[in-house]
């Protein structure tokens, strides 16, 4: 039998080991060392970000599901909360946005990364919307969520979970965008993600959050789009 002691030296562990890694790869591909090096580093943070949760789930888990199917109500309300944040997300671009952003930093990114063409956009963009979506999922909520509800109050652990969600995507808005769409992206990413860990609490499941995510991405895709194409 572990002690609490025990098991919460357990879960910071594993807090500390996945919580960086996107961070760092991000950094280093969009900002330290893009290129080669860079996509090495990032690659390899995403391995850690998704592998350290299925090491927790084969050592502390013993293999058991984790995974429940979520109720009807489950997914109205995934569905409900998606529309609604992407409908915030498509009224914040076209009422403030739209028009003010210049988009070539944007085409000179999409360019070296070959996602310059309306086809690889499009691949691109369901990749992201069907399996990154359910990865950070998977990542953030299921296991860095739980690590963090491990070590402190339900409140506390949902902000925390937040933040670590949001500071990767602050390195990745800067290498695209000024200050101040930074900052103003990045509240709307800590916001979702205080919307999916209510959802993953509320419901013990990650599906609701996945739908939820697909829908917001959605959005934040079609922006991309606009200002590509």
């Amino acid at each position: 039998m572990i002690d609490e002691g025990t098991s919460k030296r357990r879960a910071l562990l594993f807090l500390m080991l996945a919580a960086p890694a996107p961070s760092i790869g991000a950094a280093f591909a969009f900002h330290l060392a893009p290129g080669l090096v860079g996509n090495v580093v990032y690659a390899l943070g995403k391995g850690v970000l998704y592998g350290m949760p299925l090491l927790w789930w084969w050592l502390v888990r013993a293999g058991r599901s984790t995974f429940p199917t979520p109720t009807a109500h489950g997914w109205r309300t995934g569905l409900t909360s998606g529309l609604a944040l992407g409908g915030l997300i498509l009224a914040a671009w076209y009422l403030v946005g739209r028009g003010s952003l210049d988009p070539a930093p944007l085409r000179e990114r999409a360019a070296a990364s070959g996602f310059d063409t309306q086809a690889r956009y499009l691949l691109m963009a369901a990749g992201l919307v069907f399996a990154n979506a359910l990865l950070e999922e998977y990542a953030f909520r299921w296991f860095l969520y739980g690590r963090c509800r491990e070590l402190v109050a339900p409140v506390g652990a949902a902000v925390l979970g937040a933040l670590i969600f949001t500071a990767h995507h602050v390195i990745v808005l800067r290498a695209f965008f000024d200050w101040p769409v930074v900052v103003a992206g990045s509240a709307a990413v800590f916001a979702a993600g205080l919307v999916w860990t209510w959802l993953y609490e509320r419901k013990g499941s990650v599906w609701p959050g996945y739908l939820s995510h697909m829908l917001a991405d959605v959005a934040l895709l079609w922006i991309g789009w606009e200002l590509l194409f």
